[in-house]
């Protein structure tokens, strides 16, 4: 410990593992570490533990594992730590699908979208003219869908609506 200290100063030293024969004396005096895990981890017992040269982490956290062990995990968390969001909000989205794109296109082949005879002398009103078009066939051939999400950010509208969807059909027993 005295040469990694002396030879990489400024750096955190963190040491963790099963320690089930040691005792968090026996390695704090011999290393100086602290160690930061209080709850346990297999039974009554703290065998799972982080030492750390110097205070590091604002959370840990021991938690159920999600493979078969006796042991829980223990999760130290450096960065801030933030509550789940409990509010509910409604997020909208576009879905598209082969099928949309399939429509449009053949709208498009058939009929003339942008009438090219009415000339405009303004370029805002034809700018505007365009923009209206434009969200009208946006809005017919790709309508607006809403969705409701507790989820953080990362987890677009799109993914839960796919992910909405998947339950409805596992629920109905389709599982293919």
């Amino acid at each position: 410990m005295e040469e990694l200290l002396t030879e990489y100063l400024p750096s955190l030293i963190i040491l963790a593992g099963d320690f089930n024969q040691l005792t968090d004396c026996e390695v704090t005096m011999t290393t100086g570490l602290l160690q930061i895990v209080s709850q346990p981890t297999r039974g009554h017992n703290v065998l799972d533990r982080i030492f750390v040269s110097e205070p590091a982490y604002n959370t840990v956290r021991v938690i159920t594992s999600t493979v078969r062990s006796d042991h829980k995990v223990v999760v130290a968390y450096a960065g801030e730590c933030r509550a789940a969001s409990k509010t509910k909000t409604v997020k909208t989205y576009r879905p598209v699908t082969p099928a949309q794109h399939a429509s449009f296109l053949q709208y498009a082949k058939q009929s003339d979208i942008f009438d090219t005879t009415a000339v405009c002398t303004d370029i805002q009103t034809a700018t505007d003219t365009f923009y209206n078009i434009a969200l009208q066939l946006l809005d017919h051939f790709y309508p607006k869908r809403t969705v409701n999400s507790r989820d953080p950010s990362y987890v677009t509208p799109v993914i839960k609506a796919k992910l909405c969807r998947k339950n409805r059909l596992m629920r109905a027993g389709r599982l293919e």
